[in-house]
């Protein structure tokens, strides 16, 4: 609610300021359109970070909330705790995890320092193959309207 009441009161005082309503809308297009840039790069950069990971199986434990990050699943291997990089699905909580059940997942872990490493369930791996091809479409679509607005109202 505050986002939007800051966002509406930048705007009146653009009016007031003598900036045309076309040149407002375009800024809050070309932050839409960083905004679209921002997460094809997120899905490309966890693209990349997948083709980093191997293949193993690991035990479902539970979901864990988080503060800062959120929901995300545990998994037991080698005989510790992994935490899923990605958040959890809260809505379809039953239907994605199934407490005990071997899962596949694909991990990487850093050789200097046994504590970091990347943990990505079947799931994620979902998240990434269709949030790549929507956003960078969305981001394409988006930055050649965007382009186009502004060369006809410059």
């Amino acid at each position: 609610m505050e986002f939007i009441i800051g966002a509406a009161v930048i705007i009146l005082l653009l009016l007031i300021l003598g900036v045309s309503p076309m040149m407002i809308i375009l800024g809050v297009l070309s932050l839409v359109e960083l905004f679209l840039l921002l997460m094809a790069l997120f899905f490309i950069v966890s693209l990349i970070l997948l083709l980093m990971t191997k293949p193993t199986e690991a035990k479902y434990l539970r979901i864990d909330q988080n503060e800062g990050v959120g929901t995300h699943a545990v998994y037991w291997m080698d005989d510790r705790e992994y935490d899923n990089s990605f958040p959890a699905e809260i809505m379809f909580i039953d239907k994605i995890y199934h407490t005990g059940k071997i899962c596949k997942v694909r991990i990487w872990k850093s050789k200097k320092n046994p504590e970091k490493y990347l943990l990505l369930d079947w799931y994620s791996i979902i998240v990434i193959a269709v949030g790549l091809p929507v956003f960078l479409l969305l981001a394409g679509a988006g930055l050649f309207y965007t382009i186009m607005l502004w060369s006809v109202f410059r």
